[in-house]
Order: C-alpha cells, then structure tokens, then sequence
C-alpha cells in the first residue's frame, strides 16, 4: 500500500478540472508602522500626554528613553503582478498583517516573494502540503543546494513558493468551511515576527468560496492578538538611534523593555484599530490568531455577542502564541460595542453593529426570574481554619510555603482582607439574605436560567463605590451592558454601567435560543458575571460569580438541574489584592505599622497573590460532599491574569467534558466549562491545580465521597490481570548530549559562537548535565536486568516505559526505590483502594494496584486511545522536576494493531525545584562556592525547555513511514510559564472535539494531555517545537522524518 502512495507534488502533472492556481505576488518591505495611529487613546478619548487613567501615558509618548509609538518594521505587501510595481490596497483593519491568502482543498497555491529588505528573510506556510524547497523555514533538516534556496531570501532575492492545499491538510470534517492558518518569516522566528513578518491563510473546503468571498458569509475579519516584543526586532537598534534623542538608552532597563512590549490587534493599540462595521443580523466570521511569548495568554471578548466555535456556544476565545481559530456569530444589537483581551488593558477596539432594516428573529422571554442582589463589603479569611490540610500543619508554621500568604506582620496583612461581594436576597427591600450553599465561598450567587427565558436582576450597590453588573453569554442592549467605557464619537456611558452607591438599578438579560447551548454542548453551560465598571480592579475586590444558561426544560421548579444530583461551582483564580479597592484599607486594618508599608516592595505584593479556589486556600474549601454513584456536575470557570494558567485536576475519578474522558480541565480567564462526573472510589480525594506556583501557592482543596443508599457504579470485575516492574533510579542526564543541531541552527542564522546560558558551563552555570531520577522497568522482581527499549521506545528518553492497557483490565506496579529518598508512583485516570498513595522509602519494594474501569477509557468522542501519566505523590512539585514521570495509554480492546504510538512531554524542567539541586550545584557548577541562587540569569539558566528530557533537536526514535497511522499523545506539565502550542511542520493532524477537527498547532497549557493523529505522506525531515518565542530561543524544538 505505502508505495502506491505517491509524493505529494506529483499530482501537478494531473490536477482535476476544479483545482485552482491561485498567484499571490508579495514582497517584504521596510516600513514605519505607528501603533496608535490616530494619536489618541480612543478608551477614554485623551491625548497619551494626558492619559494618566492607562499604561499609555508611560509607554507611548516618545522621550528621552522612549521609543514612542512609532517602529521601523518589515512588513509584507502584496502587488498586483510579478514586476513588484504597483501595491494592492488592504482592508484597513488588516494592520500590519500581511496581505491575506485564501485557497480551497484541492487549489495550488503559488507565492511570488520578492525580498526588498535589507536582511534575509523567508515565507513559510501553516496547514499546507509543501516539498522541502517549499517550506520556507530555516534549520537543518539535513537538505543542502535548491532545497535550501527557499529557507532565506537574500536582500533583493525572489522566490516562488509552490504549495498544495491537499484534504488532510484542509478544514477537518466539522470545522467550519474555511478555517485559520496564518505563514510567517522562519529564518530567525522570534525576531522575524516581531519585526512584523506575518499574516493571514484561509483554507476553505472545496466549493465553499465565491472568488475571493466565503459563501452566506457576509463580512469576515481576521484578528491577531500579540504582545508584539519590539526589543526582540532586528530593528531595534536602528529604532532607538532614530527615536531617541541622544541614541542612548540602558537597553537593560525593565522600564524601557516594557515600553517597547504593543499589547495590539493587528497592531493597533487603545481602540486605535479601524473599520470593524457590520450590519445587525449580517453573518459574521471571525479569523482569531496568537503570536508571541509566554505573556500572550489571550481571552478574546466580544461585548454583547455570542459565537459558534468548533460547534460550541461561545462569547470568548483564547488564543496562545501560533493559536489558530474562527468563530462564526450573527452581529446583534446596533451600536458600538468592544472587543479585545481580558487581560491586558491597550488590546482592545470597537466593532460597530449598524441598523440596517435586516429582519429579526428577536424572540421575547415567555417567563422572566428575579434576582435581588446587593454589592456589599465583608472580611474574607482565605483558610479559616488556619490549617493546610494537605500537611496537617499550620499555615504560618516557620518554612511553610503556606507563610508568606498568611503571617500577619507590622507590614503583612495576612489571610484575612476587606472584600465586596455580591450577595442574593429575598426580595427589594434587601432586608433577609438568601441562604447559599457553603462551598460556593466568596462567590457571588448561582444565577440560572433556560432558554427562551427573561432575567431581571435588582441590584443594589451597598458599597462605596460605582460597581454594576455584567453578563457573559447572555442577550443584552447598550442600556443594560453593565460595563463602563466610553465609546469614539463621545456620549455618556449608560447609567447600568456604572450604580453609584447607595443606587438600585434594573438589568434585563435576555436568553433567546441563539445564546443556549447547541446540540454538541451540555445540557447547561457554565458562564460567569463580575462588576465591570473597572474589571480588573472589580473582580480582585471580589465582585464575580457563576451563570448558567441551560437548554429548555433542563431544570425542575427547584431550578436544580435535572438528572443531576449535586452541582458544584469552582472558581480557580489568583486574588490580586494589591489590585483591590480596598488595599489601603486592609493595609489600615491588618497590619500593626501601615505606614511602614513599602507597596512596591515585591515580596509584600507576593503575600497578597491569593491562589484559591472560591476564595479559599489549602484545603480550607467547605461543603464539596457526595455519594457514590452521584450524578455530579461541575461548573468551573476562571478570571486573573496572563498567569491564571490553571489545569484542575480531580484525583480519584474522571469526567467527561464534551465526549472525551479526562481527569483534568485546563481553564483560562474568562473561561468556564461545565463537567459530568459520577463518582465511583470512596475516600477523600484532590481537586487542585497542577500549574507549580498555584499547587505550591494554595490552589488546592479536597472533596469526599461517601457511602450512601446508591451502588457503586464501577461493576468491573477486572478479571485480568497484569505486572510490571519499575524502579526509581538517580543518574546523570544530559538534556543536550549533542550540540551538533543546535550549532547547525546557528550557524545558519549567522549566529556563531553564541552563549546558550541552558548548556555552556560558563562562570556559575551548570551545563546541560544535571542529577535526577527516572523511572526505569525491569524484567522481573530482582531489579537486575533493565529491560531493554525497542525501537518504538527510543523516543522516550527521560519518560519512564509507556504502560499500555485496555478497561478491564488491573495493574500490578512493583516498584522498588533505588534512589536516595522516598518516592511513589501514581497514576492519573486509575482507580485503586485507597484515596491516598503510600510512600516508599529507599531500598524498599511496594506494590501499587491499578485498576482500569470503563471511565478510565476513551470516550465516546475520543480516539481509540487516550494518554494519562504517572508520576511520584511524595512532593509532586519536587518530585516531577527531578524527573519522576511517564505515560500511561489507555486503549479500546478493538484498536488497530498497527497504530504507531508516540509520546510527547513538553515541560520545562524547573533544576532549581529538584531535590538534587544543591548536589548539582556543587558537581557541575565551575564555581559553586560564587553560585548566586537569587541571580535571575542563573536561575533561568537552570530551566531547561525540554521535549522527553531533551533540548535542540537531541530526540531520537521519531521516524515514520509513509503511509503510517500515528498517535501522538502530547502531555504538558510544568508551571505559568510552560504555556506550550506544539506546531509540526510538513503535516497536520486530526484531533476530537465532539467532532473531528484539523490544525497544525496544538494548545498545551500545563495539565492538558491530549491525543492528536497524524497520517504522514511527505518525505523528509521535518520540524516540530513549541511556538513560544521563548521557548524556541530555550531549545524546545527537534524533528521528526518520514521515509518510504
């Protein structure tokens, strides 16, 4: 079969009559580009010189060490032929976004680049079929001669790209009909798209395009969403010669690095984008793209608009550095609404929803419900009961990591703090509070409704300051948005958008039918309201709580969900109390000095980051009680920062969440998911967050289940049994044991004799060498011979053996610590007898059983396999850093013999949180006595950015053939920093979402593991690395080959 299949290119010479040859002429030009090109911040409508409201008045005015607004770029434009003459105009709203590319499955696509730049530069493609002198992407690949002519066009150079817009790379089955794909410069990533190398591909299914125009699709967009990092442009220093007076700048400083960090869209800052119009009830389709570092965590919001995305109900979309994705939405409500980031405050602009006579399919609510709700200050103690349940100690007990959240101090406030909070009432008179359930904790109350239903909420602002209320997911005009900002053209914000105190106003919210959930969504889903007259400053104070919108007839006259015993509601944030209302006011009434209070200091704003969950930290979360065999759902959302990564994670059980069965739910600001578990192991289990800081920082609780009158669910009788042998071992590992890629790279991009601070020994650094410990398998219980790993395991390297099982089946794990230190090993998904994981000391031998039951198994939408992973309980965080981890794959008895299976683990392996950190310290460091461990480069310097342990292309055992099937499970770990988007040249891959969807980038936020099918057709060898800038620089990135 493998040789009828051919190369990819030889369909040229026989393309079917409907193909296409689209020509796109494009060169790369040096140019300014100005990132707030009306001169104003259009949020507020002032001059920057006057804005003293936003970051503006800092960052954008030009001065004596400030750039300003205005950078010198390279950019791509596109002509109208090949003679590179004469511009072709661009939608306005495009930005600094390269022209944009659209093609359907079956169309060749031919670019003509010509390089009008003073450096070389290259056009490289997502999402498309390409022979390697197509690929457009710098780095050894092992090609040489006219396979190397693509990867970087001289100054002055043209080339012409030749790409095939084949099936399997197109829109997968239930993507929409065109999806989002974007190419960029390649020589040098990083610095060629900050220096603005980048834009648009639409790939469309076949027959769905109208020329150039998608068909019932009356206007469309594309957005990027970058913090665009203008320090690591090829241009800055000509900028800062040609901006700064004197051309001199301390380049080092934080304060001029932050200045030259555009939080944009499309390049375009504070409102300043332009022409995003629509008519009321046009169909609208929006093309969402991420870019850049490990800041550029990006929850895209819509005001007053909900969106279809892969099939789901939406109105927020995150994206992540090479995130790609479109959301469909019909434009309703005429006026100016806003659009942008949730998190950063200049990524924001105005879409305008103009009344242009279309016909409505407004449909009133047949019944509305009252809410009575009050704004209201309380004092909020973060841990009650003053104890960390995880450790049994108190939490100001002296070391703790607990201590610095919660001792009181002259100059620390402690756990407890001022906070407003929304509270639910009887009735208008907001006299008797409605009781609530205890572990809804700081959370404002359950607002629920069905489709086709009106709410009406009285809320009252018992507080001292202007606060509102503001849905997610709910239908709402101007007049009852609930959000304060000020619109271009003027006008006064609407009285809903700000209730001064003492006030009561009237929200009516609107449920129709095009706001519920669709048909591949739950019953009900998980929304959330906040105050948003600043929404930043509104939620840190404490102002948020949970909505639910459910398909009609879902709740019974109780308003609980039917066929649901118990609904629990998590909110897994990081409180910022230095970003309170109330801060001054806490520093007053809980610290013995307030005016000793330095609220710069930053170990003072480390001991306000409140990492909770309903407010509450280490385990100090009332009421999250259930029976066995309960019909659970969990409604769990998120709000915070670029660092509320969070992946909660569920010990014990697992639940479905879109037809796919995880124990684990990678949540982001803004963004709520509804979750179905039936519990079926007895005990008291974990619910934490896996992201290190937020583990180490509180964000974990715990949840019982109990005996009750149900049976156990799980009636598996595990007739079948197996065992392995694993053995945690200390060795020395090298996660470069060759540097012969990584000098390659750099000798392409001109960059000789660079110092990689991860691997060169130089002064204090340590290398690329470190002490860990690994799990290794034996051949039997003597722990003498080592089993050997086959081809098919090579790939592995610092992971320990992959554990194949199918539900049914039970798991003897004898293993035998050969390390210096206790250890254990536990897996994610098993069920076993106890809720608890013994440790095992040094030298011993202990059993651990593992049970696999159906609800550790795929899904009905999941792939015929699906990863989990084990690890050591002693001290998660600890133990997984010194390299305690390896997969675990579940499959259907029935999956194909024949499937290859490999396994990815991006992480950064944190060195300085091993328990073997001084020992290496003192073994590899030149210097160890000069080390200092506070020094941010050395530091860093110990977090290695590895894929499998390893670093700059030194993975092995990753060849293919054509023609193979090939599950890739991909696992990410680690901590706010391991954002990860795995990207794969050459191939795309198919993964499930209630459906079947193609990309070629992957979202891998810590606590995701996720399979992702590849069918691989194109020889070669070819790249594949996380798409954060950093973590490319960091050496997150090798390759993979496909041979015949």
């Amino acid at each position: 079969m493998k040789a009828l299949l051919p190369l990819m290119f030889l369909v040229f010479v026989s393309s079917p009559g409907w193909a296409k040859d689209r020509h796109y002429c494009i060169g790369i030009k040096e140019t300014t580009w100005n990132y707030v090109s009306i001169g104003k911040n259009m949020l507020n409508a002032k001059p920057f010189s006057e804005d003293q409201e936003f970051q503006s008045y800092a960052n954008l005015q030009r001065g004596p060490n400030r750039i300003g607004s205005v950078y010198k770029k390279a950019l791509y434009f596109q002509y109208t032929d090949d003679t590179f003459q004469t511009i072709v105009e661009k939608p306005s709203w495009l930005g600094f976004l390269g022209p944009i590319i659209k093609a359907e499955t079956g169309d060749f696509i031919y670019v003509h680049v010509k390089n009008f730049a003073s450096r070389i530069y290259s056009f490289h493609p997502h999402g498309l079929t390409y022979s390697k002198e197509n690929e457009g992407a710098l780095y050894p690949d092992n090609t040489t001669g006219l396979q190397k002519e693509d990867d970087r066009l001289e100054p002055g150079a043209q080339y012409t790209y030749k790409w095939y817009v084949e099936e399997k790379q197109g829109p997968g089955p239930n993507d929409s009909n065109c999806v989002t794909r974007i190419y960029h410069s390649h020589v040098d990533t990083p610095k060629d798209v900050a220096s603005g190398l980048i834009g648009p591909i639409l790939t469309c299914k076949r027959g769905t395009l109208d020329g150039d125009t998608e068909k019932n699709i009356d206007r469309s967009f594309v957005l990027m969403l970058s913090i665009t990092n203008e320090n690591s442009s090829w241009y800055i220093e000509e900028n800062i010669q040609t901006y700064i007076e004197s051309g001199k700048v301390n380049t080092s400083d934080p304060g001029f690095e932050e200045s030259n960090q555009m939080p944009s869209i499309n390049g375009y800052m504070y409102g300043n984008l332009p022409n995003l119009t629509m008519c009321a009830e046009d169909r609208v389709k929006w093309y969402i793209v991420g870019m850049g570092g490990v800041l550029d965590v990006h929850p895209l919001y819509l005001h007053g608009q909900t969106l279809i995305s892969r099939n789901h109900r939406k109105d927020t979309i995150t994206v992540f550095p090479a995130s790609l994705e479109d959301a469909f939405m019909v434009a309703k409500g005429p006026g100016v609404w806003k659009l942008g980031c949730q998190i950063h405050e200049s990524m924001q602009a105005f879409f305008n929803v103009t009344n242009c006579q279309k016909p409505s399919t407004k449909v009133p609510g047949k019944r509305v419900i009252h809410y009575y709700i009050a704004a209201e200050k309380i004092v909020w103690n973060y841990a009650p009961f003053g104890i960390n349940f995880f450790t049994r100690k108190n939490l100001t007990a002296a070391g703790s990591e607990s201590q610095v959240y919660f001792e009181k101090s002259p100059t620390r406030i402690g756990g407890s703090y001022n906070k407003i909070v929304f509270r639910e009432y009887t009735d208008a008179s907001f006299r008797t509070q409605k009781a609530r359930e205890k572990h809804l904790g700081i959370l404002g109350p359950v607002i629920k409704a069905e489709v086709g239903q009106t709410i009406r909420i009285t809320f009252y602002n018992n507080a001292s300051m202007p606060l509102s209320m503001h849905p997610h997911g709910l239908r709402y005009n101007k007049s009852n948005e609930g959000s304060f900002y000020r619109i271009p053209g003027g006008g006064i914000p609407p009285p809903s958008s700000h209730v001064n105190p003492g006030m009561t106003l009237v929200y009516t919210w609107e449920v129709p039918p095009d706001v519920g959930p669709t048909s591949t969504d739950p019953n009900c889903l998980t929304w959330l309201y906040y105050s948003s007259v600043n929404m930043t400053i509104d939620i840190n104070t404490g102002l948020v709580g949970p909505l639910v919108v459910c398909r009609n007839g879902s709740l019974g006259k109780d308003g609980k969900q039917k066929g649901k015993d118990k609904e629990f509601y998590l909110l897994a944030t990081t409180f910022d109390e230095n970003k309170s209302y109330l801060l001054d006011e806490n520093i007053r009434d809980f610290t013995t000095t307030p005016e000793n209070v330095d609220k710069e200091d930053p170990d003072f704003q480390d001991s306000n980051q409140m990492n909770s969950i309903n407010g509450y930290m280490y385990g100090n979360l009332p009421g999250l009680d259930m029976c066995l065999g309960d019909n659970i759902s969990w409604h769990v959302l998120s709000v915070g920062s670029e660092k509320d990564l969070h992946g909660i994670y569920f010990s014990g059980n697992t639940f479905t969440s879109l037809g796919s069965r995880d124990d684990t739910i990678p949540l982001f600001p803004h963004i709520s998911q509804t979750l179905s578990m039936t519990p079926d192991s007895l005990g008291t289990f974990n619910v934490v967050c896996m992201t290190t800081e937020h583990y180490v920082g509180g964000m974990k609780q715990k949840y019982h289940v109990r005996q009750c009158s149900k049976p156990n669910p799980d009636q598996t009788q595990y007739a079948e049994e197996k065992t392995i042998y694993i053995a945690a071992e200390e060795k020395v590992w090298d996660y470069s044991p060759s540097r012969k890629w990584e000098k390659e790279r750099q000798r392409l991009q001109g960059k000789r004799n660079q110092t990689n601070i991860y691997l060169d020994k130089i002064g204090t650094y340590l290398g690329s060498k470190y002490k860990k410990v690994i799990y290794h398998q034996y051949d039997d219980i003597t722990f003498t011979n080592q089993t050997k790993r086959n081809e098919d395991e090579k790939h592995l390297d610092i992971l320990g053996p992959i554990i194949f099982l199918t539900p049914g089946q039970k798991l003897r794990v004898i293993f035998k610590n050969k390390a210096s230190r206790p250890y254990s090993i536990h897996a994610h998904g098993v069920k076993t007898n106890y809720s608890t994981v013994a440790p095992t000391q040094p030298g011993e031998i202990q059993t651990y059983v593992w049970q696999i039951p159906e609800r550790a198994g795929p899904a009905s939408e999941d792939f015929e396999c699906i990863p989990w992973f084990y690890f050591s309980t002693v001290d998660v965080i600890k133990d997984l850093n010194s390299g305690l981890v390896g997969p675990l794959i579940v499959c259907h008895k029935n999956a194909k013999a024949n499937l290859v299976h490999r396994v990815l683990h991006f992480m950064i392996f944190d060195e300085n949180r091993s328990w073997y950190f001084e020992e290496n310290v003192n073994t590899y460091s030149s210097e160890p006595n000069q080390v200092d461990r506070n020094d941010d480069n050395f530091y860093l310097s110990n977090q290695m950015h590895a894929i499998n342990g390893r670093m700059y292309g030194n993975n092995q055992g990753l060849t293919f053939h054509v023609g193979d099937e090939v599950n890739w499970y991909l696992i990410g770990m680690g901590s706010v920093f391991d954002l990860h988007t795995v990207h794969f040249h050459g191939h795309s891959y198919e993964y499930t979402d209630v459906g079947l969807y193609r990309s070629d980038v992957y979202d891998l936020p810590p606590g995701v593991y996720q399979t992702v099918k590849m069918y691989p057709r194109d020889v070669g060898t070819w790249l594949f690395h996380c798409h954060v800038s950093e973590h490319i620089e960091g050496g997150m990135e090798t390759t993979y080959t496909v041979i015949r």
